[in-house]
């Protein structure tokens, strides 16, 4: 669980931004399935080549608030956007900006690993 924590405290060490960010991939893990589930609909909507670059040894290939907002719907967007108290653009810009470093710290092996206990860390951001 080091690993896990280590990320995610990476992650939400960016100041208000990153627990914004946070908070908003937080509420975004609660109601897509888990992270797996959030990767899943990315890949779904012809963007594993990122996902892949994320969980690969190689660069992070960066993602856009559009591409997010396109991959998961306005729905999971807006309830994350809610969840998180911050704007739908901010919402996805915090998601676009932290599922890749993300990813790619719980991944150093280039092998995603069972990732349900980052689905717990992460949820708990959208209750602090």
């Amino acid at each position: 669980m080091g690993l896990l924590d280590e990320a995610v405290s990476a992650l939400g060490g960016k100041g208000g931004s990153g627990n914004q960010a946070m908070g908003a991939l937080g509420g975004l893990v609660e109601q897509a399935g888990g992270v797996q589930g959030i990767l899943s609909k990315l890949q779904a909507s012809g963007l594993g080549d990122k996902v892949d670059s994320w969980i690969g040894t190689g660069p992070n290939k960066a993602i856009s608030p559009d591409e997010v907002k396109q991959a998961l719907g306005p729905e999971q967007v807006t309830q994350a956007a809610a969840k998180a108290g911050v704007s739908e653009d901010e919402a996805a810009s915090g998601i676009a900006s932290a599922l890749p470093d993300l990813i790619n710290k719980v991944s150093p092996d280039g092998k995603l690993p069972d990732i349900g206990p980052l689905d717990d860390i992460l949820a708990g951001f959208v209750k602090k």
